[in-house]
């Protein structure tokens, strides 16, 4: 996320559960940890944002987690987050199929223990006193979703997707994203 953020001059620090994640932390961070967040007491002060991408969906209580975000920014500091939408059309359309099945990676991980809709993020957000600022969906991966497809015919769904998702971010939004700012 770093890397692709493209802000070179922001320290970058990152937290991470997996020690399979070690090598791309010391390329592309100043400095960062590998630890069960969950077990944390408090997370390191002195950040203006924190950046939570695909983490409270793995968590047994993410609101836990966003008191420790929110305690840890300071007046007016900001969260960005991503969480998976669980309210996805191929989420909604394999539940009128009668089926919900997990997988290795995607909306339905199996390492997914909490499922997020836009409502419900927003209102877990509220609850533990963010205000959020600004609101995005991301399309599906098609790359990744269709890697057996050819090239052109893949960025080309991609370029009828884009438009289609932010015109019904929830049914089409496959990441829900928010900019959330700390209040009081």
């Amino acid at each position: 996320m770093a890397r692709l953020a493209g802000r070179q001059h922001l320290v970058w620090i990152g937290l991470e559960r997996s020690l399979d994640c070690l090598p791309a932390l010391a390329r592309g961070l100043a400095g960062g940890a590998i630890v069960d967040v969950e077990s944390l007491a408090s997370l390191p002060r002195g950040y203006d944002v924190i950046l939570s991408a695909d983490l409270l969906e793995h968590l047994t209580e993410p609101q836990r987690m966003l008191r420790r975000i929110r305690e840890a920014l300071p007046a007016g500091g900001l969260l960005l987050i991503s969480v998976p939408n669980v309210a996805h059309i191929y989420v909604r359309l394999a539940l009128l199929c009668g089926s919900f099945t997990y997988a290795e990676r995607g909306i339905l991980d199996r390492t997914h223990r909490i499922f997020f809709t836009r409502s419900s993020l927003r209102k877990l957000l509220r609850q533990e006193g963010f205000q959020i600022e600004r609101e995005a969906v991301s399309a599906v991966p098609l790359p990744l979703v269709l890697p057996r497809l050819p090239g052109w015919l893949v960025r080309l769904l991609a370029r009828l997707l884009e438009p289609l998702t932010r015109l019904f971010p929830t049914l089409l939004g496959y990441q829900l994203l928010a900019a959330a700012r700390k209040t009081g």
